[in-house]
């Protein structure tokens, strides 16, 4: 591997086993390789180029430029956000929602209005948990994120049940906020967090297990950096990939998920937590 275009092209035809040397050659050359690879990110998330070769690459650009914390990716990360399709043609789910979250953190720029973007247009959990761990860790200053709470508490939509109050609740949570135990517990009695996801007979467990000096919690939910690239998608589920699977016929809606623990095994064998696999898309 010696240039950056066979890389790219390792990046792109990878398909059930990463590009391990080509993702080795550029951590090692990447003053080289960030320029080019920082271009097809912003060109792949302003939509400028969506050519297979660009879209195929992007999973290991995404997750390469968490491993090195590349501060200049931070703008067009949370672009890429707000595209719901576009995110997921280049990540697929699993890493929308295991990964993307710690690679926001690792490369956040200090700058906390792309990210206040991504929750309040397309009200993103992800983007979510990501800011708790950047206050928590004094990236943003922590009164600033509890007022912000307060914020989407008032003016977040949409103001019906969805799936962002959950991510609000257990946020409020897992970061010993005590002050919102009422708002969350008046979030469940009026239904914008729906029983399949948080019971008020479950919520005091979710309560008891917030940290409201350090991160335990946050952890609990596997809210962290994003590291190790190598390691991580080495062991990445590849055959759960379903990026291009078609949907399935509509069926009529039967929930039977709403007794399962958030931190059960999922039903669906995936062999994920639920809070982590069918619950986010409950």
């Amino acid at each position: 591997m010696t240039t950056i275009a066979e890389a790219i092209r390792a990046f792109a035809a990878a398909t059930d086993t990463p590009p391990i040397a080509a993702m080795q050659w550029a951590i090692a050359h990447w003053d080289a390789a960030a320029p080019r690879l920082l271009q097809m990110l912003e060109a792949y998330a302003d939509g400028s180029d969506e050519t297979d070769q660009t879209t195929d690459a992007m999973f290991f650009i995404v997750h390469l430029c968490g491993d090195r914390a590349e501060r200049r990716a931070f703008p067009a990360l949370c672009r890429l956000m707000l595209d719901e399709d576009r995110l997921i043609a280049a990540l697929g789910d699993t890493a929308a929602v295991e990964s993307l979250k710690g690679v926001v953190i690792r490369c956040f720029d200090g700058d906390t209005t792309p990210l206040r973007q991504v929750i309040e247009s397309i009200t993103r959990g992800e983007a979510m948990f990501a800011m708790a761990w950047l206050a928590r860790d004094g990236q943003v200053p922590e009164p600033e994120f509890r007022d912000y709470l307060r914020h989407l508490l008032a003016e977040m939509q949409p103001r019906e049940p969805d799936y962002i109050w959950y991510i609000w609740l257990v946020v409020a949570a897992i970061l010993g906020y005590q002050e919102f135990e009422a708002e969350s517990r008046q979030l469940i009695e009026n239904g914008m967090v729906p029983p399949g996801w948080m019971t008020l007979e479950d919520y005091p467990a979710l309560l008891a297990s917030g940290d409201p000096v350090g991160k335990k919690g946050l952890l609990a939910e596997e809210v962290e950096p994003f590291d190790d690239v190598l390691t991580a998608l080495a062991d990445w589920p590849w055959d759960d990939d379903d990026w291009d699977a078609p949907e399935p016929a509509p069926q009529p809606y039967v929930n039977p998920m709403r007794h399962v623990g958030r931190n059960d095994p999922c039903p669906c064998g995936s062999g994920k937590k639920f809070k982590n696999c069918h619950l986010v898309v409950e």
